[in-house]
């Protein structure tokens, strides 16, 4: 069966009966997502096979040339014109959404940052229904926990974190210090919501950690010889053997 096109679409609309949204095609076939921001990394990926986080920006005209294609077909509002942190909606379609047939070629770029593919022959496996990972934040109290352990700094690059309802507007480097609770070991890679399993990171090196964490083919047994997951027992990024001593400033 050949691949599916934008062409194929019959309209694009928020899930009836449960959360996220639906890609209906003309053949009545649904593929489901769960966020918002990852239908448009889908779309360039079913257009072009491969996309990236320029794709999702002004740097490019493909928002724009989607948006005309699926005109009448997609709520107003569905794509937006530029995305802020455009990697993040292709990650998310892997360790999100469930797609881990979608991948990311160590050292492949396009456009001058990290590529994504689709390979035409897995866009059927795009209308299995996938349950996405559950993941679940710390208590109150192992947050309050954690922070304390942590000195109230990001664990990798010891900025000072705030929530982000704490952050003004024009707080300089806001992804420095706006608080992300990351999972060390990812639930994509078997990772559970265990007290143990989570740091406080600042925003900027929660996404550093992803883009890593998205080009790791390695077992999850291997997360604990890996600084993103445990900065406290080494300093080496496992799959790229690079030693980040001089990028960490952690509370010790």
């Amino acid at each position: 069966m050949s691949g599916i096109k934008l062409e194929d679409i019959r309209e694009i609309t928020k899930n009836p009966q449960g959360k996220g949204y639906l890609i209906i095609f003309n053949d009545n076939r649904v593929i489901i997502l769960y966020k918002k921001r990852t239908i448009a990394a889908l779309l360039t990926l079913i257009r072009y096979g491969e996309g990236c986080e320029s794709d999702l920006t002004n740097a490019t005209n493909n928002l724009q040339e989607i948006k005309t294609i699926l005109k009448g077909k997609i709520p107003e509002n569905l794509i937006q014109d530029s995305y802020a942190d455009a990697n993040k909606p292709f990650s998310e379609l892997w360790n999100e959404e469930g797609f881990n047939f979608i991948y990311a070629p160590q050292g492949q770029k396009r456009l001058g940052s990290q590529k994504y593919i689709l390979d035409s022959s897995d866009h059927q496996r795009l209308f299995t229904t996938t349950k996405p990972p559950i993941r679940t934040p710390p208590s109150s109290l192992i947050q309050r926990n954690i922070l304390e352990q942590q000195k109230n700094k990001c664990n990798f690059c010891g900025s000072i974190l705030k929530k982000k309802e704490n952050i003004n507007q024009n707080t300089y480097a806001r992804d420095r210090v706006r608080l992300v609770w990351d999972h060390r070991i990812p639930v994509e890679k078997g990772g559970n919501s265990a007290d143990d399993n989570f740091q406080a990171l600042c925003f900027y090196c929660n996404k550093c950690k992803w883009q890593i964490c998205n080009l790791c083919n390695y077992a999850p047994d291997k997360c604990s010889e890996c600084v993103l997951a445990f900065p406290e027992v080494t300093k080496i990024i496992f799959p790229t053997q690079e030693n980040i001593e001089d990028r960490l400033n952690r509370a010790n």
